[in-house]
Order: structure tokens, then C-alpha cells, then sequence
């Protein structure tokens, strides 16, 4: 509860509620009694008055999960490695039990038995699972704050399996448990203690790596209802109801019969979100009507850790045709073999003889005569993520539809449509898009118009039929197991193994965990799974849905590809530890050497050669190097029950951690240079002018990496995003400098301050499209080699601005349950306030009662 402050005549905005028709309008009435105005009904808040004083007693808008339910945790298991094999040596391990588990038909909700021992760090849990033996215990930050409760009526809890999970791959080679902890007793009182337990522990900063929300199913009727509720409190009634209208059309449009042929298209480079969104849509429409033409689309090949994996994606997912495409092959080869002749060269002239005879396998392509009724684009931010070669269906279609889950960006698809045949005001004028940019996966979107589609979903979740009885004609089971699969796959992949319940904002994190922005992932996957019968589990997520560059070594070369791209991203790694920031660097001949180790190490395993481009710079990106450098040292210690060791192999070295000044607030960046003028890019043509693509991870509920991509024209979500710099010339050591506004601005200050701006005209949505045009600052990168920095130096200077407002060391910010103080939005200077001292001064007051 908020202390109560006096009350002056300032307005200001809950930071929830950005809407300007919803405010808080503190006065003096002729009374003396304090009045509060509130434009609209709002029932996100709920107020106690005294006197002159306001308590602003708790936000009621966002439902607590624990609410509905009895109390539960979801937590990892620790001391993991010493119930698994280790090829290390100097790791103590006491039984394989883990592998064991992990090998067994193991499922979510199987029981883990639990026992309080007094350990040599105190009272501890041990966890063991029936058959097996010992698994792990819970983490002694956890066990602390539970065991009170536990201890007084053990019989009233119950340990589960929730989830295995790593174990698959060289980059993360120890197998992972989380485990959930349920309360099963029936008395109130106690029940009402044991609430208060778990959410001490969901908000103790000690705990907060390890200890999760649990998500019981949820079905996609409850998620729209937690988004529409979502819109509602932060957006107003009328947002809300534009929402429902926009769903609701964009259901009738597939439902009508007159659209016969459809288009589904997602975004380039393409994720599991995108992927299983493509996939996911395609196949309830085929379900709901079989007699539909349903094509999916993307512009790229793709990428190994979904590739013959995702049920359906061979064959289902589809690229665009060009005829032009094969002559310009031809012309392509032609030129490389006029080059000088070497490795590289020579790989990539088998790569376009590869890619001239898959073209010709039209049933790969979409067929450029054909015209599609609707076009539907899913997952798709921005036209820096997207094409041109679908511009042709768009103009063509009847009605265009958009379903994403990302910062919404209109005014760049409307300087865009030129190129991409996109008109996305005709677009929302229609009201065929629906933008929820909260919610952490596009496949949940997707799962709730597939849900308004099959309305036999309900029927099997009632347990009225099974699934394989209503889908019951030839390969109609299959495919909803493909269904099921695409949905999940996107919301796994999507939210680090349903490890994010929401695309977190920095208000957000300052609210009680409990209290936080929640569309259950998780919980909406295991409703879907449980339909499968058994077709499509967490298991099968493991165990398919996981990808490793070529570990093979290689007879003539000696080293891998894996271990290639190790060395180079040690050798690119740079730390600026006084800011926590690391940067790896890698350049176009080193990506393209380690394509080169990994197709060579395929054609020895006897396979054909399918690694791409894409595959490496992901490697990079998903390597324990960049892991070790965005992670918290104080959530990655090592496990207590293995030995310490100075690190000697390359994996060992990948792994070596740094201490920096704020490592609560890391940021970690990927620059790799992925065009080279007259070589091949990613797609397989030969770039006009070179290219860095830049890849940012920052923490969870942070902006820090947005708006660096917006430096390099990009986008994404607070704590991951993209962005691009293309430029004749252009290298890892080119000296860069910033245009705002078509003038050079070398101060890292007002550069970083630009980009808030933007991001506040850009997330207001107060503002129509044509304001935010008005009022955003224009960037440009060009090279500079006088006045420049390079790309890594220029980043550092901003990030460096950046620490400069924050605390050293600072701790995670999330509450402890003590002293909430409420996120306001000062709307005169544009900052939100936390602080009782700062509040008070937003009501004319310098001191705050306590």
C-alpha cells in the first residue's frame, strides 16, 4: 500500500494508464475535501481517501494467477550436476539418475518426492523421483522462505516434474530441471499464509533467477480474455472494444467462404514465433476447411534448429518464385568463376549450383501466377524485416490482415509501401489488424483465432471427445498435432522456454512479480499438449526443438565448425567491464570459413549440405559465449557441488564470466559482418556493398536494447532486438558517425536522448501516425573517418551515458514486498517517479508521511 501524501494541484498519469483521457486530477473542492477526477470508469486502481490524504491502495486491472487458483511455485532444481554424467573430470557426480529421467517417458506433472534434511547449509529439500532416486533439492534461497510453512503441514504440498530442460547440445550440455510446488490443503487460514510465503519468495532479489510463476493450463479463450482485460486498463474501454472488432474481423474474413485462397506470410531471417505462427494458422484453417488453398510463406531458407524438425515444415512452408532469380544464378556462377579461385570461392559457386537445382522443385515455391483472396502477414515488425518479392499477392489480394505482438510501427510500412505493396492504413482502416505488443508470442495471438475457427477445441478440453475422434478423417489428427506443435514451438522458443510470462517494460519490473503483466505461455501450451494425447509434450520440445552447429571434426582441418566459431567469437570479444557490456565482433571471412567447416563436416557425415549463413550468425547469437556475457554472474555460479577449475579447453574459455560495475543491468551485443561486396549474402546474392547486422540482448523488462537498434534502423522488444547498418565500404573497423535530422551529432548524450524521445512518440498512443512522423528525429549512420568511431566504440559512448544515470551495482529492482511505492508518471517533465520523496513533490509537497 502506498503512504498517504498530501494533495496539491498538480496533474499526473499512472504509469499504467498512458491514455490522456484517463488521468488523475488531484483539487480542492469548495468542501475541503479532496476530490478525484477521473475522465472514465477505471478499474484498474483502487483508491482510499482520508481526509487530504490519498491512499492509493492496489492496482486490480492485472489478475494475480495465485488468485485463482491455490498457491503454487514453479522453481529450478539445484545441485542438478552431481545426478548427471559429466565428461569433465573435476565435476563430482554421485548417480546418473538425471540422464535416467531424462531418457524415461518423463512427463510434466509426474510426482517428485520431497524430503527436509539439516544439511551443511542449513535446513534444505531434497528432491528425488520415485524409481530413481535423488534428482536435486531446492534452492537453499528458495528453502528458507517456504520451509516455515511446509514444515507446519507437509502433507498439505506436493512436488512435481514441470519441466527438463538443455542437455541437447555442446553449448548447454548440462541437463536443466524445474520442478512445481503446489499447496493442496483446505484450510483458509493457512492457505492465506502460505500466499504470502510464495510471494515473499516470488520478490525476494535473492530468489528471483530461480524462482518462477506456475502457470496452470490456461485456454486461448482465458488468454484473450487476460489481453482484452490488459487493453482495457492500460488503453480504456474503447481500445478494448477496437480490439474485439479487429479479432472478430479477422475471424469472419477466414471464416468467409468466398476467400478461398490465402496467403500466410511471416518475417525474414524467421524464428520459431514466426515459423509456428505461419505453420500454426495454416493448419486450422485446412482443419476448420480442407477445401481452402492455404499457402505459407517466408523469403529465406530455414534454419536449422526447426528444419525437418516442426511437423509439416517441409513442403508446407514455402518461399517466392522469381523467374528472374535462376538467370541471375547463372550470371552469378558465371562471375565467381572469374574471380581467383580459392576455398571460399569455390564454396560459394556450389552453393548456387545448389540453389539452382533446388529451384527447380517448384513445389517449393509459391506459384507467381497465383492470386490470393487474403494475404495475412503474422509476426512481421517492420519492412526492414520483410520483402519485397510478396508485393505482387498483397496489391493483388481482396484484403490484406496483420497479427503481430511487437511495438507497433505504421509510419515505417506506409514510407515502405512502395516497396513491400503494403498499405497499412487501408489496413487498419479495414480494421483487420490487431496489434497486442504485450503479449510474449505471436503464436498465442494466432492460437485464438485457430481456437474461434475450431470450436471443437472446447469439446475436447471439456473431455466431451478426443481429439483423434472429432479430426478423425485421414491425416486430419496429424495435422492438428502439427497444430499444436507449431503454437507451442513459437511460445517456447519465444519466451526462453516459457520462462517470460510477458514482453516486460521497466514499470513493469517495478511491480510485485505476482502483480506483472501475465498471458500464461506456458500454461496455454500445456492446455494445447494435453490435446494431443500424448502426440506432441514437453519431452518431444527437448528433444526436436534444439540446434547445434557441426561439432564434427573435420579429417583434413582438425577442428569443427562449432569449435571454429568458439575461437572466433573469443578472438571478437570485447568487455567493457566499468559499463557491463560485451561485445562480440566477427567479420565476413570468418562467418563464411565456419559455413564452409559445417557443410564440409555434413558432406562427411554422408548428408546433404544445409547450413546456411543464417545458421552461423546464429550460432554466434545463441553461443554460451553471448549467454555468459548477458547473464547476471550472481544468478550463474557456478554449482556448488562441482570443483572449480581455471578454464583450459575452448568450451571452458566461452564460458569465463567477468564482474562489471552494474551487472544486474547487462547488455550484451553481436556485430557480425554478414554482406561483403561481390560475395554472397544470406539469401545467396551477390552483395552490391558490404553490410553489418547487429544483434542486442539486454535485461528482461529494460528498453536498453531497442533503442540501440533504433540507432541501426531496427526494432524489436525492450531486452531483444536487430538492427542493420548497409554501407559501401562498410567494415567492423569503419569509423562511424550519427546524422540526426541530416546533421552530424557527435555527442553520445544527445544522441542517446534523441533516441528516448523517439521511443515516447513512438509508444504514445496518444498521438495519430502522421504526429509521430512529425515529431520523431530522423537517424542516419554514414562513415566517418575523420570525426568516427567504430561500430563497437560508437555503442560503448551511448551505453556509457546510459550508466552514467544509474547506480553502480545496482540491484534488481523488483519489489521485496516492503515498501511499494506505486510507478506515476510525471507528465510535465516527461519521467516516472517511484520514490515516496519524488511523489511528494509531484503533489507540491517536499516530504511524504510513512
Amino acid at each position: 500500500m502506498l503512504n498517504p501524501i498530501q494533495l496539491g494541484s498538480k496533474r499526473v498519469e499512472n504509469q499504467f494508464i498512458p491514455n490522456q483521457s484517463k488521468y488523475l486530477k488531484p483539487s480542492l473542492g469548495k468542501s475541503g475535501i479532496d476530490i478525484i477526477e477521473l475522465s472514465k470508469p477505471n478499474s484498474s486502481i483502487t483508491f482510499s481517501q482520508k481526509g487530504k490524504a490519498l491512499n492509493v491502495v492496489s492496482f486490480t486491472g492485472l489478475k494475480n494467477p495465485l488468485d485463482a487458483q491455490k498457491p503454487a511455485l514453479q522453481m529450478k532444481v539445484r545441485g542438478v550436476t552431481a545426478h548427471q554424467e559429466s565428461k569433465d573430470p573435476k565435476v563430482r557426480t554421485f548417480d546418473d539418475n538425471i540422464n535416467r529421467l531424462a531418457d524415461s517417458n518423463w512427463q510434466d506433472g509426474q510426482d517428485v518426492e520431497f524430503s527436509i534434511i539439516k544439511g551443511r547449509r542449513g535446513r534444505q529439500i531434497t528432491l528425488s523421483v520415485p524409481g530413481l532416486g535423488e534428482i536435486g533439492r531446492v534452492p537453499d534461497e528458495v528453502a528458507r522462505n517456504i520451509l516455515p510453512v511446509i514444515q507446519k503441514s507437509p502433507q498439505n504440498f506436493k512436488f512435481e516434474l514441470s519441466n527438463i530442460v538443455a542437455g541437447m547440445s555442446k553449448g548447454a550440455e548440462t541437463i536443466g530441471l524445474r520442478v512445481n510446488l503446489l499447496y493442496e490443503g483446505n484450510d483458509k487460514k493457512e492457505e492465506a499464509s502460505v500466499k504470502q510465503a510464495f510471494n515473499k519468495v516470488l520478490n525476494d532479489p535473492e530468489s528471483m533467477n530461480s524462482i518462477m510463476l506456475y502457470q496452470p493450463k490456461t485456454s486461448p479463450e482465458e488468454i484473450l480474455k487476460l489481453i482484452l482485460d490488459y487493453e482495457k486498463n492500460i488503453n480504456g474501454s474503447e481500445s478494448e472494444a477496437k480490439m474485439q472488432e479487429a479479432i472478430g474481423n479477422i475471424v469472419k474474413e477466414i471464416k468467409n467462404p468466398i476467400n478461398k485462397n490465402i496467403l500466410l506470410v511471416g518475417h525474414c531471417k524467421p524464428d520459431g514465433d514466426t515459423l509456428g505462427s505461419v505453420l500454426g494458422l495454416k493448419n486450422a484453417i485446412k482443419l476448420m476447411d480442407p477445401e481452402r488453398k492455404v499457402d505459407g510463406a517466408i523469403d529465406d531458407k530455414i534454419p536449422g534448429l526447426f528444419r525437418h524438425k516442426l511437423p509439416g515444415i517441409d513442403g508446407e512452408i514455402k518461399r517466392p518464385y522469381n523467374p528472374e532469380r535462376i538467370q541471375n544464378i547463372e550470371q552469378e556462377i558465371v562471375k565467381l568463376k572469374e574471380d581467383p579461385q580459392n576455398d571460399q570461392t569455390k564454396s560459394q559457386i556450389e552453393l548456387l549450383e545448389q540453389e539452382l537445382k533446388d529451384m527447380q522443385r517448384p513445389e517449393d515455391f509459391l506459384d507467381p501466377k497465383s492470386k490470393y483472396d487474403l494475404v495475412i502477414l503474422l509476426d512481421v515488425p517492420t519492412p526492414e524485416r520483410f520483402t519485397n518479392q510478396f508485393k505482387k499477392y498483397i496489391e493483388d489480394a481482396k484484403k490484406v490482415i496483420y497479427i503481430d505482438h511487437h511495438p507497433h510501427r505504421p509510419m515505417e510500412w506506409n514510407d515502405k509501401a512502395t516497396m513491400t505493396g503494403l498499405n497499412m492504413k487501408k489496413v487498419h482502416d479495414n480494421k483487420l489488424a490487431w496489434i497486442a505488443d504485450t503479449v510474449p508470442a505471436a503464436t498465442q495471438l494466432v492460437s485464438i483465432v485457430a481456437s474461434k475457427l475450431l470450436p471443437s477445441i472446447k469439446e475436447i478440453s471439456d473431455g466431451t471427445a478426443k481429439a483423434s475422434e472429432i479430426f478423425n478423417k485421414p491425416g486430419q489428427f496429424d495435422r492438428f498435432k502439427a497444430f499444436v506443435a507449431s503454437i507451442v514451438t513459437g511460445a517456447s522458443t519465444d519466451t526462453g522456454s516459457f520462462t517470460r510470462t510477458a514482453n516486460m517494460l521497466p514499470e513493469h519490473i517495478a511491480m510485485p512479480v505476482q502483480d506483472r503483466p501475465n498471458f500464461m505461455p506456458e500454461g496455454e501450451s500445456k492446455f494445447l499438449m494435453d490435446m494431443t494425447q500424448g502426440g506432441i509434450t514437453k519431452k518431444w520440445l527437448r528433444e526436436e526443438i534444439n540446434y547445434d552447429i557441426s561439432d564434427e571434426k573435420l579429417r583434413d582441418l582438425g577442428d569443427s565448425a562449432r569449435d571454429l566459431m568458439l575461437k572466433r567469437s573469443l578472438e571478437g570479444k570485447n568487455i567493457y567491464s566499468d559499463l557491463s557490456l560485451g561485445i562480440v565482433e566477427v567479420d565476413y571471412d570468418k562467418m563464411y570459413e565456419i559455413l564452409h567447416y559445417a557443410r564440409e563436416a555434413e558432406k562427411q557425415e554422408g548428408k546433404k549440405p544445409e547450413t546456411t549463413l543464417l545458421d552461423v550468425q546464429n550460432s554466434f547469437k545463441y553461443s554460451e559465449v553471448i549467454g555468459t556475457l548477458r547473464g547476471n554472474p550472481r544468478y550463474n555460479k557456478k554449482d556448488s557441488d562441482s570443483k572449480t577449475k581455471e578454464p583450459e579447453s575452448t568450451g571452458d574459455k566461452a564460458k569465463e564470466d567477468y564482474v562489471g560495475s552494474y551487472d544486474d543491468d547487462r547488455i550484451a551485443i553481436l556485430i557480425c559482418q554478414d554482406k561483403k561486396a561481390g560475395r554472397l549474402d544470406e539469401k545467396l546474392n551477390i552483395a552490391d556493398q558490404n553490410g553489418l547486422r547487429l544483434s542486442f540482448r539486454s535485461q528482461e523488462g529494460t528498453i536498453w536494447a531497442e533503442l540501440l537498434a533504433n540507432l541501426f534502423h531496427g526494432g524489436g522488444h525492450g531486452g531483444a532486438s536487430g538492427g542493420r547498418v548497409d554501407l559501401p565500404g562498410v567494415t567492423l573497423d569503419s569509423k562511424l558517425a550519427v546524422k540526426i535530422n541530416d546533421k552530424i551529432e557527435n555527442d553520445p548524450a544527445v544522441i542517446l536522448e534523441q533516441l528516448k524521445k523517439n521511443h515516447e512518440i513512438m509508444n504514445n498512443s496518444r498521438l495519430t501516425d502522421d504526429q509521430k512522423q512529425a515529431k520523431t528525429s530522423k537517424f542516419e549512420m554514414i562513415i566517418d573517418e575523420q570525426k568516427g568511431k567504430v561500430c563497437s566504440d560508437l555503442i560503448a559512448d551511448i551505453v556509457k551515458v546510459i550508466r552514467a544515470t544509474q547506480p553502480a551495482s545496482r540491484t534488481n529492482n523488483a519489489s521485496n514486498g516492503k515498501n511499494n511505492v506505486v510507478p506515476f508518471r510525471d507528465m510535465k517533465n516527461n519521467k516516472v517517479v517511484t520514490s515516496f520523496k519524488d511523489i511528494g513533490k509531484l503533489f507540491n509537497k517536499e516530504t511524504v508521511n510513512k
